[in-house]
């Protein structure tokens, strides 16, 4: 049984995703962020993983039975594989699913493997990118540009959905990333620049995880400020840092192998 109020706090979740997508799609706002949202391990008939409703894929749902669109690229940011979206659209070729995410050798789910590339019409669209554990800034950026935006940029999506909050960065207390507040902020203001280029700026964005209640903050008003393109000063909230470039050098190695596992669905790759 769930504490009380926690299947409200759930609807109340999945029903901003929603309308954070109808906002968008109907041109009232270029971009919407939906605080809370990404719950991403819920599957279409049961919860999991904290996660009671799958938002993500209810905003994506809605946009492609409502509106009829047809490319809509997902990017899950996340420290833990998103299994749930990626069961849920693991054989759908309108949804380009992109998870970066922490090896799952190493952290739960334990799925989100580089040779997990979809199944039937969807294989090749579903992107699952392991990360080694202490992946930093420029480890995440170096993904960016070589995994999302050339990806973004061949499929050509109509909006793109963003999930993940603040558990990727190093002072969090369940997971083993990188990344710092600049790291964070990057990802949001990645994912604008490639919005701008590939689908006239159309973005929601869903911040909703980490575990660490001294970083949560900072990481959410990270990525909004990526995002939404605020330009204010962002202090860690802790003394220590780690180096900016920790791990590079394994995770080009990965970037290599998600490539080659991609190369015969994606020109951008050959």
């Amino acid at each position: 049984p769930h504490q009380p109020g926690i299947g409200r706090a759930a609807r109340l979740i999945a029903g901003s995703s929603l309308l954070a997508g109808e906002l968008v799609w109907e041109g009232k706002f270029t971009c919407a962020i939906g605080v809370g949202g990404g719950m991403h391990h819920a599957r279409r008939n049961y919860g999991a993983g904290f996660c009671i409703y799958n938002d993500v894929a209810i905003c994506t749902k809605n946009l492609m039975q409502k509106y009829g669109l047809e490319r809509i690229l997902i990017l899950d940011t996340d420290a833990h594989a998103g299994d749930g979206t990626s069961e849920i659209f693991y054989q759908d070729p309108r949804v380009l699913f992109i998870d970066l995410h922490q090896d799952p050798r190493t952290l739960y789910p334990g799925t989100g493997f580089s040779y997990e590339i979809g199944d039937g019409n969807g294989k090749g669209y579903t992107v699952n990118v392991p990360l080694p554990p202490g992946a930093s800034d420029k480890a995440y950026e170096y993904v960016l540009d070589e995994i999302f935006t050339p990806l973004a940029e061949g499929f050509n999506p109509e909006i793109i959905i963003r999930n993940g909050g603040s558990d990727p960065h190093f002072a969090d207390e369940l997971t083993n990333l990188g990344l710092t507040l600049n790291g964070l902020r990057m990802i949001g203001r990645k994912v604008r620049e490639t919005a701008d280029k590939v689908c006239h700026g159309k973005v929601v964005d869903l911040p909703g995880s980490g575990y660490n209640p001294r970083v949560l903050p900072y990481g959410w008003l990270s990525l909004v400020c990526g995002v939404a393109k605020i330009n204010i000063e962002l202090e860690e909230p802790f003394l220590f840092s780690l180096r900016t470039d920790y791990e590079l050098e394994e995770t080009k190695a990965v970037v290599a192998e998600v490539k080659e596992k991609l190369r015969a669905y994606w020109r951008c790759f050959t």
